[in-house]
């Protein structure tokens, strides 16, 4: 007896029944049933594909497979179904049917397909062997897995960039959930020296010296709570027990603390901060050599006044005296010599106030006798008297005093700001204001010049400035210069009692 043809109510049932092996197609039975009730055609009702192929050719094809490829029934029945999938998956595709209909488990395969309008779907197939009008035939569910490829895809390309971002970040890079490492980076074994497989499921305990770095980094997790991102420098060991200093990044992962997931890097600045330790103690080192070669010069420059006035200053005037004397003494008639005598009189009294001058130059003796408002009102006197310039002076209180150290550092900022203004500034007036406080000494300048430029202000060769900077510093007090052009230039200086050592 021959085999009975199917009916095609029969094949239908038999090809619902194989679209239940393909992921999606659960309600396949429900739509049948479904259909049967309103009479309608089955195989336009299910959500996969369903075809026969037989002797290498389309035999049979529903709605779902016509929809998707975008060919009509006409164009496909009776052509190799290998046409319409892509050249580089044809042999992939071949060999997952051959394997199918020699009775190994089923396994859906996943490859491409193209469509009439030339686009490329993704389908995933499974095929199984079947009887067509009483000649074995193959039976092939469908179904298109596009966005489901292009999402996984995605995905996989996401990954992969994740996975080069953390591989090429220089520090380490370290996922924690609940304090425990869940994920590394190359970094760790830069830093710390574990490799990363050593570190999983660790506790960040660790990777710090002692608990109270540890808990410092505790720190860090409760201001996550109110923002995404918090840093801090932390104390940590490596794996071989050398302890360095880290710069520590941390950031939440999600939008909350509830997963209490975080991701944190590591960044090894122990070299960093010893470099830095050392500059600014090349710098304190050169900070007080240079404090300590303008005290030796004050006092040098002391020294020298004292001789020039003691000795010069004496020789000077025995020798106007003489003069004086000599003239006296000169016969009558002798015109020529007390012509001379009074040119070589008039002589020493030029050299004597020449002789003061420097010696207020170099060491102004009221300075350390009448202190620092009187070494002010004459320096204003004599840059007014030198330069033209129309100077106004404030001193409050009138009189004061304060420690040899603070008045020859303001007496010697003051003196740097006027020769500036000469120099540079084109003013016509100067304004200076001097103020002592039961905190500070405040001495400003200002002047109506063409004002001092930001360049100007930090010019590397700005040796008076930077000079007028270093003697501020070491006082503890601060400097300003400001100015806009046509507007002039203002300094400003303020010098507190309890950092330099004064209160009187």
């Amino acid at each position: 007896m021959g085999m009975k043809t199917k009916t095609k109510d029969q094949l239908i049932r038999e090809l619902d029944e194989a679209s239940r092996t393909i992921r999606g197609y659960e309600e396949a039975e429900r739509y049948r049933r479904r259909d049967e009730r309103d009479g309608s055609a089955p195989e336009r009702k299910l959500r996969g594909g369903l075809y026969i192929v037989q002797d290498g050719k389309f035999r049979h094809i529903n709605h779902y497979v016509l929809k998707i490829s975008g060919y009509s029934r006409e164009e496909l029945i009776g052509r190799d179904p290998m046409n319409f999938v892509h050249p580089d998956d044809r042999r992939m595709v071949m060999e997952n049917t051959k394997k199918h209909l020699r009775g190994d488990h089923p396994v859906s395969c996943v490859f491409r397909f193209v469509a009439k309008d030339g686009a490329i779907r993704w389908i995933d197939e499974i095929v199984r062997k079947t009887k067509y009008e009483g000649k074995t035939a193959i039976l092939g569910n469908v179904a298109e897995v596009t966005e489901r490829v292009a999402s996984r895809e995605k995905q996989e390309e996401l990954e992969t960039i994740e996975a080069s971002i953390l591989a090429a970040i220089p520090h380490a890079v370290i996922g924690l959930r609940d304090r425990r490492i869940t994920f590394t980076n190359n970094g760790v074994k830069t830093v710390f020296g574990w490799d990363e497989d050593e570190l999983i499921g660790k506790s960040i305990r660790i990777l710090y010296r002692t608990d109270t770095d540890y808990e410092k980094m505790a720190g860090l997790y409760s201001k996550l709570k109110r923002r995404r991102t918090a840093g801090d420098e932390v104390s940590c060991r490596r794996k071989d027990g050398t302890d360095i200093e880290c710069r520590v990044n941390a950031s939440r992962i999600g939008d909350s603390l509830e997963d209490k997931q975080i991701v944190i890097t590591y960044e090894d600045v122990t070299e960093q901060e010893r470099a830095k330790e050392e500059l600014e103690y090349s710098r304190q080192q050169l900070r007080d050599l240079s404090v300590h070669l303008q005290s030796l010069r004050e006092r040098e420059s002391a020294r020298i006044a004292r001789e020039l006035h003691d000795e010069l200053g004496q020789l000077l005037t025995a020798l106007n005296m003489d003069l004086v004397m000599l003239e006296r003494k000169i016969p009558p008639g002798q015109i020529d010599l007390v012509k001379r005598a009074e040119s070589s009189i008039k002589l020493v009294g030029m050299t004597m106030n020449g002789l003061k001058r420097i010696c207020m130059d170099l060491r102004p003796g009221m300075l350390d006798h009448l202190g620092l408002p009187a070494a002010i009102r004459w320096q204003t006197e004599e840059f007014q008297k030198r330069s033209g310039i129309q100077s106004r002076l404030s001193i409050k209180p009138e009189e004061f005093s304060v420690s040899s150290d603070l008045s020859t550092t303001l007496f010697r900022i003051f003196q740097e700001t006027l020769t500036n203004i000469m120099r540079h500034s084109e003013a016509t007036e100067v304004v200076v204001h001097l103020k002592k406080t039961r905190e500070k000494v405040e001495l400003v300048v200002s002047d109506n010049g063409k004002g001092i430029s930001p360049e100007d202000r930090h010019k590397i060769n700005s040796f008076g400035l930077i000079g007028m900077r270093e003697r501020v510093y070491y006082c503890g007090g601060t400097v300003s210069i400001s100015g806009r052009p046509g507007r002039g230039t203002t300094v400003k200086v303020d010098i507190p009692f309890q950092k330099s050592g004064d209160r009187k």
